[in-house]
C-alpha cells in the first residue's frame, strides 16, 4: 500500500462520504493536531485523525475488530480506515501507512487509493499488504462518517420564514404556504448517498422485467406450435425454459428486496444521526415559536419514507418496467397495437399529471393537519393539571374536535383528487380490456395476428391495465412520500447556531463579562434597550427587577444562546462572536429550568463529560447536599431518572441541575432563578457552595429572592431594558436591599 499523509487520507474519506474537501482548512487543522498531539504519528494517529476529521464535518468511531469483520461494518458513506502494523515512522512524521475501505462485495473489500477505487480484494490479501498477521486477530480501526449526513438537504431560513404548524381556516394563510424547498428536490438529496444501490435495484428490475415476459411469450409459442402439433417434447422444453426464467427472476427479486432493506436501514440511521447532531445546536429562538418535542414528532415520517420508498423501488419500478417491456412487445406485433400503446401512455399521462394536479400540496396540508391533532393530544398529556381545571375537559374536547375538522377538510380535498384518478383508472381498465379483445380478434380474423400472439397480447394488456388500475394506491403512496419528506425538512431546516470562532483561553480565576449597548427584540417587542453592564472576575452579581424586564433574556445572551439585536458581549475583553460557542460552553455553565435527561443520575451530572470521574461527581452532589440522598436510593448514582425528575423530588431535581453545572468547575456560572425556592434544610449549604468565596468562578444570578441577592457582592436592577440601578451588598448596604427592591418594582 502507498503511504498517505493524514490530509490525503481525509481527502479520500471526504470523497467516500460526499463531503467537500478544503485543503487550506485541512492544513490548518493538521497544524493544530500536531500541536495538540505531539510525538510520532505511530502513537498519535487516531487522535490527529479525529481532530482533522471533526473540522471537515466527519466523526470518527474507533473500533477493535478482526479484519474479516470489516466487510460487515463498512457502508458506502461509512468508510473504515485500517492502519498498517508499525503505522507511521519515527523519522517521517507525516506519513500514514494503511488502507481506506470504502465498500465491500460479499466478503471482499473495496479499497481506495490516491488513483481511485481498486479492485475488490480479500481480507487476507489486505492483511498481507498491511503487515497484519491474521484476519482473525483483533485490530484497531476507525469508522468515519459525516457528522451531519443530511447537510446537503438543509436550507437556511430566517426565523420569520419558519413553517407554521398551526392549521388556519383559509387556504391563503401561512399554514398552507408552499414548502420552501420542493419535496421532490429534497427527496433526491436524501437518496443521493444511495444511488449506487438504487442502480443495483434498477439493474435487477430490468432483468426481472425482461424475464417476466417469458410467461406470455411461452404461451404464444405453446398456442402457435405445440397445441397444433401436440408434441410433448416441445411442451417439456418450453416448460423448463419458463421455469428457469421465472426462477432466475425470483432470485433477482429476493436480492432486490435485500438491497432495498439495506437502503431503508441507512435512511433511518442517517436521518437519526443528522438530527442528533442538529437538534442540540438549534438556535433557541426557534423554540420560542414551536414546541420542540411536538416538532420532533416529524422524525416518525422517516418510517413513511422507508416503507413507501421500498414499495416504489420494488413494486413501482417493476410495474413501470414490466409495463414498458410489455408495450414494446405489443408494438412489435402490429402497428395497430402500437397505436393502442400510445393510447395507454396518453391515459397514464392524463391520470398522473392532469388529474393529479395539486395532490402533493393537499397531501402536505393533510399532513400538517394530522400533526396539529397529534400536538393537541400531546399537550393534554404534557399539562394534565391545566386540563383538569374547571371546564378544562370540555375545552380539550372542543379543541381536538376543531383540529380534527381541519384534518377532515384537508383529507377531503386530497381524497377528491385521488378519487378522480382511481375512478378514471378503473374506467379505463374496463374500456382498454374490452377494446384489446375486440381489436385483437379483428386482427386475428384479418390474419394480421396469430392466435398465440392474441393470447400473449391479452395477458400483457391484462398485466399492464391491472397495474394501471392499482395506480391510485401507488400514487397515494407517492403523495405521502412527498409530504413525509417535507415534514423531515421542517427539522433539517431549523436554524443552527453559528459554528465559527476561536477557542477561548480563560484563566481559572473567573471570567470578566461586559455587555456593551446590548439590545434584543422578540419580533416587534424590544426587551433590552442599549444595556451596559460590567461584571468583574470572580464577582457574584444578582440581576433583579420586575417580571418581563429582560433578566432571563440577558442571561441567555451572556451564555451565547441568543445573539443581541444590537451591541455585543465580551469575555475577558474578547467579543463573544469571535469565540467558538462549543469551546465557550466548556468553560461557562447555565442553569435554566429543569432539564432532566432520561438516563442515570451519573449521566445527568456528567452529560457526556467523561473526564469527570466519580470523585468529581460526588463532590458536586455533596456541595448541593444531594450525595447522601442519592446514596440512599437502591441504585445510587445509577438510578434512572424520568424526564420529570422522578424518583427525585422537584427540590432535589433543582439541586441536581446545580450539581451538573458546578461539576465541571466553570469559569462563569449563570443561574436563571436556580437558587430561588430551594429547600430550607439545604439552602445555606448550596449558597455557600455556589456563592461562597472559595470558588474560582464568576457568578451571575437572576433572582426574585432578597435572600439570594443579599448573598451576592452587588445587585443590578434591570428596568425598562436597561441596567438602571446598582447596589453594593457590602459595607452595610444589605439592610437597604428591601426598600431598594421595592423601589425598582421587584
Amino acid at each position: 500500500m502507498a503511504n498517505f499523509s493524514l490530509p490525503e487520507t481525509l481527502d479520500l474519506a471526504c470523497q467516500a462520504t460526499g463531503l467537500e474537501f478544503d485543503s487550506g482548512l485541512v492544513a490548518q487543522l493538521d497544524q493544530e493536531a500536531r500541536r495538540m498531539y505531539p510525538g510520532p504519528l505511530a502513537e498519535t494517529w487516531s487522535e490527529r485523525l479525529a481532530w482533522i476529521a471533526k473540522g471537515l464535518g466527519m466523526r470518527t468511531t474507533p473500533a477493535r475488530v478482526p479484519l474479516d469483520e470489516v466487510a460487515r461494518l463498512v457502508e458506502p458513506d461509512h468508510p473504515i480506515f485500517v492502519p498498517a502494523r508499525g503505522t507511521g515512522s519515527e523519522t517521517v512524521d507525516d506519513q500514514l501507512d494503511g488502507a481506506l475501505v470504502v465498500g465491500s462485495h460479499g466478503r471482499r473489500l473495496l479499497v481506495t487509493s490516491a488513483l481511485g477505487y481498486q479492485e475488490p480484494i480479500t481480507p487476507g490479501q489486505l492483511a498481507r499488504q498491511l503487515g497484519i498477521r491474521s484476519v482473525k486477530e483483533p485490530i484497531d480501526v476507525v469508522i468515519l462518517a459525516a457528522i451531519a449526513p443530511c447537510e446537503g438537504l438543509h436550507r437556511d431560513q430566517h426565523l420569520d420564514q419558519l413553517p407554521s404548524h398551526d392549521i388556519p381556516t383559509h387556504a391563503h394563510e401561512p399554514g398552507h404556504a408552499e414548502p420552501a424547498v420542493p419535496p421532490f428536490e429534497r427527496l433526491l438529496g436524501l437518496m443521493k448517498p444511495e444511488w449506487r444501490d438504487i442502480r443495483v435495484v434498477l439493474g435487477y428490475a430490468v432483468a426481472v422485467g425482461i424475464l417476466s415476459l417469458a410467461a406470455p411469450l411461452a404461451i404464444e409459442v405453446l398456442v402457435s406450435t405445440v397445441a397444433l402439433n401436440q408434441l410433448a417434447q416441445q411442451l417439456l422444453v418450453i416448460s423448463l425454459v419458463l421455469f428457469a426464467c421465472l426462477a432466475v427472476a425470483a432470485i433477482l427479486q429476493a436480492l432486490q428486496t435485500y438491497v432495498v432493506e439495506l437502503i431503508q436501514r441507512r435512511l433511518f440511521v442517517r436521518v437519526a444521526a443528522d438530527l442528533a447532531y442538529r437538534l442540540p445546536k438549534v438556535r433557541v429562538e426557534a423554540w420560542d415559536r414551536h414546541d420542540g418535542p411536538e416538532l420532533v414528532n416529524r422524525f416518525f415520517d422517516i418510517l413513511t419514507v422507508q416503507k413507501v420508498g421500498a414499495l416504489l423501488l420494488l413494486d413501482g419500478i417493476a410495474i413501470v418496467l414490466g409495463a414498458g417491456f410489455g408495450l414494446i412487445v405489443l408494438a412489435s406485433y402490429s402497428p395497430y397495437l402500437l397505436g393502442f400503446d400510445l393510447i395507454i401512455l396518453a391515459a397514464l399521462t392524463f391520470t398522473v399529471f392532469l388529474l393529479g394536479r395539486g395532490a402533493v400540496r393537499t397531501s402536505i396540508q393533510e399532513s400538517r393537519a394530522k400533526y396539529a391533532v397529534a400536538g393537541c393530544l400531546e399537550e393534554m398529556a404534557r399539562a394534565p393539571v391545566a386540563y383538569k381545571m374547571g371546564q378544562g375537559p370540555e375545552y380539550a374536547i372542543d379543541r381536538a374536535d376543531r383540529l380534527s375538522r381541519f384534518y377532515l377538510d384537508a383529507r377531503r380535498r386530497h381524497f377528491r383528487i385521488l378519487m378522480r384518478q382511481i375512478v378514471f383508472a378503473l374506467g379505463f381498465q374496463a374500456v382498454a380490456t374490452a377494446g384489446m379483445l375486440g381489436l385483437g380478434g379483428w386482427l386475428v380474423i384479418n390474419y394480421q395476428l396469430t392466435l398465440g400472439q392474441l393470447v400473449a397480447a391479452e395477458l400483457i394488456v391484462a398485466t399492464v391495465i391491472g397495474s394501471f388500475a392499482k395506480l391510485g394506491k401507488h400514487l397515494e403512496g407517492w403523495y405521502d412520500l412527498m409530504a413525509a419528506v417535507e415534514k423531515l425538512g421542517h427539522l433539517i431546516d431549523l436554524p443552527l447556531e453559528r459554528r465559527n470562532g476561536e477557542d477561548p483561553s480563560f484563566e481559572p480565576v473567573g471570567t470578566t463579562v461586559e455587555a456593551h449597548h446590548v439590545s434584543y427584540s422578540y419580533g416587534h417587542t424590544e426587551v433590552l434597550r442599549g444595556l451596559d453592564l460590567e461584571i468583574r472576575s470572580g464577582e457574584r452579581i444578582a440581576l433583579v427587577g420586575p417580571s418581563g424586564s429582560g433578566k432571563s433574556t440577558l442571561a441567555d445572551i451572556l451564555y451565547g444562546l441568543r445573539e443581541p439585536t444590537h451591541g455585543y458581549v465580551t469575555y475577558d475583553g474578547i467579543n463573544l462572536r469571535d469565540l467558538s460557542l462549543v469551546a465557550v460552553r466548556e468553560e461557562v455553565a447555565l442553569v435554566k429550568g429543569l432539564d432532566v435527561v432520561d438516563d442515570t443520575i451519573l449521566e445527568n451530572v456528567r452529560m457526556g463529560r467523561h473526564h469527570l470521574g466519580l470523585k468529581e461527581v460526588y463532590d458536586a452532589l455533596t456541595a448541593v447536599q444531594l450525595a447522601d440522598e442519592v446514596a440512599a436510593l437502591p441504585d445510587g448514582l445509577h438510578t434512572r431518572l424520568f424526564p420529570t425528575g422522578a424518583p427525585l423530588s422537584l427540590g432535589q431535581a433543582r439541586r441536581l441541575m446545580l450539581a451538573r453545572a458546578i461539576a465541571g468547575r466553570p469559569n462563569l456560572l449563570v443561574l436563571d432563578e436556580a437558587l430561588d425556592g430551594l429547600d430550607l434544610d439545604s439552602r445555606e449549604a448550596v449558597f455557600d457552595a455556589v456563592l461562597g468565596p472559595g470558588r474560582n468562578w464568576t457568578v451571575i444570578v437572576v433572582t426574585h429572592s432578597q435572600e439570594v441577592a443579599s448573598r451576592c457582592d452587588r445587585a443590578v436592577a434591570i428596568v425598562d431594558g436597561k441596567a438602571d440601578h446598582d447596589l453594593s451588598m457590602q459595607n452595610g448596604h444589605k439592610k437597604h436591599l428591601t426598600d431598594w427592591l421595592k423601589e425598582v418594582g421587584q
